[in-house]
């Protein structure tokens, strides 16, 4: 049940009830006072804190998640040929999906209108009447841009065709079943014990907060796969925040070196540009960037408000406004991204309307009791076991930041 070296065992050979060098002797445990209350230390990390609380959860009937995002066509492309004759009516467009007949071009380069009659999305080539409703027909430039424009109808016409929304290539992700069972001797569990150590009782808490822990590791950093193992089917492994964030990832350097409000404001505020942001992220942060950054925005008069701490999330918490005016609650998340583990210079930017979380139908978390077979009537063993799945969607909304340096005094 324990992974440190203490002035106790978890198991002796030839248990006997003269024994002293046991953990079923309360005195024994009274000899390491301090180590015993380190052990209550509760490092759930605060994503998984954030997921119970703030994020929708399924429960789901199968393994994998299948999803779609929406992927919004541009209405602007370029000119991939110049157009060198106010003659001329055939553009070869980068993109000539953004425009069907009927609907207007517009040249902001020179302020020509254009109608399109027709066009051909094989060769890229639409065929437009120039100079519409008056405007001036100029030449154009290899590269310059031209802006789709609604179709119009007349007194008397049908409706035009649309061009659309397409989805993106389908995703997926798995979701993972963990568990982690403990044995207590008929013995241990009828011994008078102090604070119920080496209990039942608590060894259920002791396992429960071990899996929590685990698992907050697992959301933040678990790489998806499925793998048939010799015996016991298919293993699956669901995805952890890292590996869905592929665009919004900010290097600090080693030393602070681009830690300047310039560059966290511009890093932070391309997050909101998604139409499908909030308007408010969160930003969990190690204890070493949560620093730096409290440091910076204090300087910068960036706070909306002094830090506070939190009750529900059970740590601290100060509110900053990037120059666009949206919000993000920077949180210290100092278990979960400890300075213990290389982690105090990590911080994960949230956007909480766009993370699910997912188990497994039936296999929410839960106690499975006395699993031992029937002749082990000397010990009882229990088992924790539960699935757990996250797909983090419009991944352009969330980030990853990395890089603070650590403190000259290190504790």
């Amino acid at each position: 049940m324990q992974r440190v070296a203490l002035p106790y065992t978890t198991v002796t050979a030839g248990l006997s009830v003269f024994d002293t060098d046991n953990q079923y002797r309360p005195r024994l445990w009274l000899d390491a006072p301090e180590e015993i209350d380190w052990l209550y230390k509760e490092d759930n990390g605060l994503l998984l804190t954030l997921l119970e609380r703030f994020a929708p959860r399924q429960s789901i009937n199968e393994p994998i998640i299948w999803y779609t995002e929406d992927e919004r066509l541009d209405i602007h492309t370029t000119l991939t040929e110049a157009v060198s004759s106010s003659a001329d009516t055939t553009l070869i467009l980068a993109d000539p999906r953004i425009a069907v007949v009927n609907t207007f071009l517009f040249s902001p380069a020179d302020g020509e209108l254009m109608k399109v009659t027709d066009i051909d999305y094989t060769t890229s080539t639409a065929t437009v009447t120039r100079g519409y409703n008056g405007t001036a027909k100029v030449n154009k430039a290899l590269g310059d841009t031209i802006i789709s424009m609604p179709a119009h109808m007349a007194e008397l016409s049908d409706p035009n065709e649309g061009n659309g929304r397409v989805p993106t290539t389908a995703k997926f992700n798995y979701m993972s079943v963990v568990s982690e069972t403990f044995k207590v001797s008929r013995m241990q569990e009828n011994s008078e014990m102090r604070d119920g150590w080496g209990q039942a009782s608590k060894a259920m808490i002791d396992t429960m907060l071990n899996v929590r822990r685990q698992v907050g590791k697992a959301l933040l950093f678990s790489a998806r796969g499925t793998n048939a193992t010799t015996n016991d089917g298919q293993e699956y492994v669901t995805q952890g925040l890292y590996h869905f964030v592929e665009t919004g990832m900010l290097d600090l350097g080693q030393k602070n070196g681009n830690l300047t409000w310039p560059i966290l404001n511009a890093w932070l505020e391309a997050r909101f540009d998604p139409d499908s942001s909030s308007n408010v992220k969160e930003l969990m942060v190690g204890l070493w960037l949560w620093k730096a950054i409290l440091r910076m925005v204090r300087d910068t008069d960036k706070m909306l408000d002094k830090p506070y701490f939190e009750p529900q999330l059970g740590t601290q918490v100060v509110p900053i406004t990037t120059d666009g005016g949206y919000t993000v609650n920077v949180m210290l998340d100092k278990y979960g991204l400890a300075v213990n583990e290389q982690l105090g210079a990590w911080g994960f930017l949230l956007d909480m309307a766009n993370i699910e979380s997912y188990n497994y139908e039936g296999l929410e978390f839960q106690w499975v009791p006395n699993i031992q077979d029937n002749r082990s009537v000397m010990y009882r063993e229990d088992c924790f076991l539960g699935s757990f799945g996250l797909i983090a969607k419009h991944e352009q909304t969330h980030g990853i930041i990395r890089g603070a340096s650590t403190p000259i005094v290190n504790r």
